[in-house]
């Protein structure tokens, strides 16, 4: 079935966990169901590189769907921190660092979205769709 989004203030908002950053299938479903903003609560576990795979991956679902990602994980010692916003040409309008506590707030907007799409219409122009497995 189609994935669940909710709509406020006219733009159609979408979830998925941390882990399915992994999965750009699993963001461009969300975008095929209409979503602006992909909305991404995460605990992302610690380790070697990974405060590059957290940005790396963000940036790369918001850049691939020309839509926004809010990211939000917890701060160290239990996640990576760096929680962001990034618009739909994967650049960090509000981002934060490691400490607890702090709060990053970001706009957005469908001409945003529109204006980008006009440059980059790559989501008009794929080859290939999402299809589940059987």
């Amino acid at each position: 079935g189609e994935p669940e989004t909710f709509v406020v203030d006219g733009l159609r908002f979408g979830m998925m966990t941390c882990y399915d950053l992994r999965f750009p299938e699993a963001a461009r479903t969300l975008v095929d169901a209409g979503t602006d903003i992909i909305l991404v609560p995460a605990e992302w576990v610690r380790g070697p590189l990974k405060e590059h795979h957290w940005e790396t991956l963000i940036t790369a679902r918001a850049i691939e769907n020309t839509v926004y990602i809010a990211a939000a994980d917890h701060a160290p010692p239990i996640g990576v921190g760096r929680s962001m916003i990034v618009d739909p040409q994967g650049v960090p309008i509000a981002s934060l660092g490691t400490a607890a506590g702090d709060l990053a707030i970001g706009w957005a907007s469908h001409e945003q979205i529109t204006g980008v799409r006009r440059v980059n219409p790559a989501l008009d122009l794929r080859r290939y769709r999402v299809a589940p497995r059987d």
